[in-house]
């Protein structure tokens, strides 16, 4: 495995439409599991940093627990208010069911 990904979490830990949070150099970031694969984004909602741990997943959506806000994982984007700035996304690497995702820096 590249030193650039760094291993966090076990596919078999997270069950569908659940999430993680894990922390990369004292970033947290959220791995979720969804039908269409594994996401990492930021776990901060744009709109009151907020985490998003426990936040509704369905399809490649998360909803912010707080205000609501939903944000598509595959690459971050806002899809609804009152959030108007995208997530930062992570790379990841799956190997057999290990997770991996890309540093930060």
């Amino acid at each position: 495995m590249s030193e650039e990904f760094i291993q966090v979490a076990d596919i078999t830990d997270i069950e569908i439409n659940q999430s993680q949070t894990v922390q990369i150099e004292g970033i947290d970031i959220l791995i979720c599991h969804t039908t269409n694969g594994i996401f990492a984004v930021e776990d901060k909602c744009t709109h009151a940093d907020i985490p998003l741990c426990g936040g509704q997943i369905i399809d490649n959506y998360i909803t912010c627990p707080v205000h609501g806000a939903v944000f598509d994982l595959t690459d971050g984007s806002v899809h609804s208010p009152p959030a108007f700035e995208d997530l930062q996304t992570f790379e990841v690497l799956l190997e057999d069911t290990s997770i991996s995702v890309k540093k930060p820096f």
